[in-house]
C-alpha cells in the first residue's frame, strides 16, 4: 500500500507483526489460555480484529517459548489445493495441509497420527499448540460433506486425549458461537471462552500512533483524538424526526484501518480528517465485486442495500431471509448476493430463533451507502454496464477456483453460463457449466457435479464438437463411477472413446471401468491403447500393471509397476501400485521384497481396502 504502516481491510499478516498495535492485554490473555487450556474459544464479532491478533499478536512471541511447538494456523474454505474426491475427508485433509505449512499430507492420515511426530519429544511441560481460524466454517464450508464435518470433530477429540501435549485454539464469530459449545459434549472436556471486543479509546490510540512513533509521519496527539470521535460517532434520527450524533464508546479496528490507510495515502483528506470518503470507497468496492460475483447489476446492489437496509429515519434495518424471498428479492439471488456483501464486511447475518437476519455490519456504514449510492445514481447509466461481459464472470469463477473459494467460483461459473446462454454462445455456456461441474465434483456434489456436466454435454453435441463431447462423457462417467454405476460410467466411456480414440482420459476411465466389472483382460487391452497416445503414461501403466497382477501374468505386471513408480501420485494411488507390486514380487518367489512394497503402500495408505486386501494374500 505505497509503504503505508495500515494494513487497511485485510487481516494483518505474520510478518507485520511490528505494525500490530493496541491488543497487547488481548494477546497476552490468548496465550495464556492457550498455554495452559485444551480448548480456547476466541469469539467476536465478524471484522473484529480475531485473526489479526492470532496472527501478529499471539502467535510471534509463542514461537520463541521453550518446549512449545506452533502449527501454522489453519482454516477450513481455504485450501492448499483443490480437495480430492471421496473417500478422502476434506476437512482433515485441509487442516492437516495448513499445520503441516502446505505440504501435502499422507492420504488417510487422522489428526492423530499426524500430530504425534510433532509432539514427540516434548517433555512434560511442552505444549502442541494448533490453531484454526474462522472455525464456523466447518458448519458452512462444503455442505455436501456434512459427514466429514462429523469424522474432523471425532478425530480433533480423539487426538485432545491420544496427545497430552496438545492444545487447540479455534476461532469463531459470535453468531456461530452455540454450535461451537455443542461441540463440548463431543469433546467430552469443557472448553475455555475469550471474547474480543472492538477497540476503546486507549487501544484505538495505539493502533494509530504505534506504527507511526518514532518517525517522521508521526500524528499528532490532537489529529488522533480527531479520527477516533469521527470514528466512533454515528447520527441517529428517531420516529417522529429529530436527529442526534450518537458516540459509541469503541472503535471498529476494520473502519480504523481503513480510514487511516485512506488518510495516509491522500495527504489533502488528511487536512480535513473527514472520515466519510474513506468508508463510502471501501463500500464501493464492495458492492462492486458483490455485482460482479453474484450476477447482480450494481444498480440493483446499491437499491437493495439502501431500501433494505437503511429505514426512512437513517437508522439501520433488520430483514428477515423469508421463506422465498428477502427484501422483495428472491432467495436464489438475495442468498448469493447476502453472502458475497457479508463476506465483505458490508452485511452481517445473525440467526435468532432459528431464522437468519441480515443487516448492515455498522452504523458508520449508513452515510457511506447514502453518500456513495447519491454520486452514483447522480450520473445516467443506461442499462447494464457494458464492460461487464460474460467473460469476466467466467475469469474470476476461475480465479475463484484456483484460490479455493468453490462457492463463489460455482455462483460465478453459474452466472457466466446463464450470460453466455442470453447471448446464444452455446460453446462458451458449455464450457462454464463443465467448470461450474469440476468445482461440485470437487466439493463432493456428485448430483450438482452430474447435472452440470450433463448440460455441458448437451451444449457440446449441439455444436458436432466430438472432442469437447467426448471430454464431457468421461467427466460425466467419473461421477457415476464415484457414486458406485460402473456399468453406466463404462457405457459413457465407450461412447467418449468412440468419438476420440486418442483421449487418453477416456481410455483410462474405460479400462478402470470394465476392470471394476469383472474385465481384467478387455481393461489391459484398453490401458495399452491409452499408452499408445503417449499422455498420462504413469497412470496408465499402474492401471496396466495392476490388471496384470489379476491376471497372473506377473513378470509384465512388475515391469509396468516399476515404471509407474518414476511418476508422481496421490499417497493412495501410490499405495495401489505398491502393494501391487507386494503381490507380483510374492509370485515370483521374491517374498522379502514383497513384504518391503506392502508395508510401505500400508504406511502411504493405511486406511485403503484394497491395500488390506492385498496384505492379507502376502501373509
Amino acid at each position: 500500500m505505497n509503504g503505508s504502516p495500515y494494513v487497511g481491510p485485510r487481516p494483518f499478516l505474520r510478518s507485520e507483526a511490528r505494525l500490530f498495535f493496541g491488543r497487547e492485554a488481548e494477546a497476552r490473555s490468548v496465550q495464556s489460555d492457550w498455554l495452559a487450556d485444551r480448548v480456547t474459544v476466541l469469539h467476536g464479532s465478524a471484522a473484529v480484529g480475531k485473526t489479526s491478533l492470532l496472527n501478529a499478536g499471539v502467535l510471534p512471541p509463542m514461537e520463541q517459548e521453550l518446549q512449545v511447538v506452533t502449527l501454522p494456523p489453519s482454516r477450513i474454505s481455504l485450501p492448499a489445493r483443490p480437495l480430492a474426491a471421496p473417500p478422502h475427508n476434506a476437512y482433515v485433509y485441509t487442516v492437516l495441509s495448513d499445520w503441516a505449512g502446505g505440504v501435502l499430507p499422507r492420504s488417510g492420515s487422522t489428526v492423530s497420527e499426524f500430530l504425534a511426530d510433532r509432539a514427540s519429544g516434548l517433555g512434560p511441560a511442552g505444549r502442541l499448540l494448533g490453531a484454526i481460524d474462522q472455525f464456523e466454517e466447518v458448519f458452512a464450508a462444503f455442505p455436501t460433506r456434512l459427514a466429514e464435518r462429523t469424522g474432523l470433530l471425532s478425530q480433533l477429540a480423539d487426538a485432545l486425549r491420544a496427545i497430552p501435549a496438545l492444545n487447540l485454539l479455534l476461532l469463531v464469530r459470535d453468531e456461530h458461537l452455540a454450535s461451537v459449545t455443542a461441540c463440548e459434549s463431543l469433546f467430552r472436556m469443557p472448553f475455555t471462552y475469550r471474547r474480543l471486543d472492538a477497540l476503546d479509546e486507549p487501544a484505538a490510540t495505539e493502533a494509530i500512533q504505534g506504527p507511526t512513533r518514532g518517525t517522521s509521519h508521526e500524528w499528532a496527539p490532537d489529529t488522533v483524538r480527531e479520527i477516533i470521535d469521527r470514528l466512533r460517532a454515528s447520527t441517529y434520527t428517531d420516529p417522529l424526526g429529530n436527529t442526534a450524533t450518537i458516540t459509541t464508546p469503541l472503535v471498529e479496528p476494520l473502519h480504523l484501518q481503513i480510514v487511516c490507510s485512506e488518510l495516509w495515502e491522500d495527504p489533502d483528506q488528511a487536512t480535513t480528517l473527514d472520515v466519510r470518503p474513506a468508508i463510502a470507497r471501501f463500500y464501493e468496492r464492495a458492492v462492486r465485486a458483490a455485482a460482479l460475483e453474484t450476477g447482480i447489476s450494481e444498480d440493483s446492489v446499491r437499491r437493495w442495500i439502501e431500501s433494505a437496509f437503511i429505514i426512512e429515519h437513517g437508522t439501520r434495518g433488520t430483514r428477515l431471509r423469508g421463506l422465498a424471498s428477502t427484501a422483495d428479492m428472491p432467495n436464489a439471488l438475495a442468498d448469493a448476493l447476502a453472502d458475497a456483501l457479508a463476506e465483505r464486511h458490508v452485511l452481517t447475518a445473525r440467526t435468532r430463533l432459528r431464522s437468519t437476519w441480515y443487516q448492515l455490519s455498522q452504523d458508520l456504514m449508513i452515510d457511506a451507502v447514502r453518500r456513495s449510492n447519491a454520486a452514483w445514481f447522480a450520473v445516467p447509466r443506461p442499462g447494464e454496464p457494458d464492460e461487464i461481459r460474460p467473460t469476466d464472470f467466467a475469469v474470476a469463477a476461475e480465479s475463484a477456483f484456483g484460490a479455493g473459494d468453490f462457492p463463489g467460483a460455482r455462483r460465478l461459473a453459474s452466472v457466466a453460463a446463464s450470460r453466455f446462454a442470453a447471448d446464444g454462445d452455446t460453446r462458451r455456456q458449455a464450457q462454464a457449466m463443465a467448470l461450474h461441474g469440476e468445482i461440485a465434483l470437487i466439493e463432493g456434489d456428485l448430483r450438482t457435479a452430474g447435472e452440470s456436466f450433463r448440460e455441458a454435454l448437451n451444449g457440446f453435441e449441439s455444436l458436432a464438437d466430438q472432442v469437447s463431447t467426448a471430454k464431457s462423457m468421461s467427466a460425466l462417467a467419473s461421477v457415476l463411477a464415484s457414486s458406485g454405476d460402473h456399468q453406466a460410467a463404462a457405457d459413457l466411456y465407450r461412447q467418449a472413446v468412440e468419438r476420440h480414440r486418442a483421449d487418453a482420459e477416456a481410455l483410462i476411465g474405460y479400462a478402470q471401468a470394465l476392470w471394476n466389472l469383472g474385465s481384467p483382460a478387455d481393461a489391459e487391452a484398453f490401458f495399452t491403447q491409452a499408452l499408445a497416445t503417449g499422455r498420462s503414461t504413469g497412470r496408465a501403466l499402474a492401471g496396466r500393471g495392476q490388471v496384470r497382477v489379476d491376471l497372473r501374468l506377473y513378470d509384465r505386471a512388475l515391469l509396468d509397476l516399476d515404471q509407474a513408480l518414476g511418476h508422481t501420485f496421490e499417497s493412495e494411488d501410490e499405495a495401489d501400485v505398491h502393494s501391487a507390486r507386494a503381490i507380483a514380487l510374492m509370485e515370483l518367489d521374491r517374498a522379502d521384497e514383497a513384504r518391503t512394497a506392502i508395508e510401505l503402500a500400508q504406511r502411504l495408505a493405511p486406511d485403503s481396502s484394497r491395500v488390506r486386501e492385498r496384505a492379507a494374500r502376502i501373509r
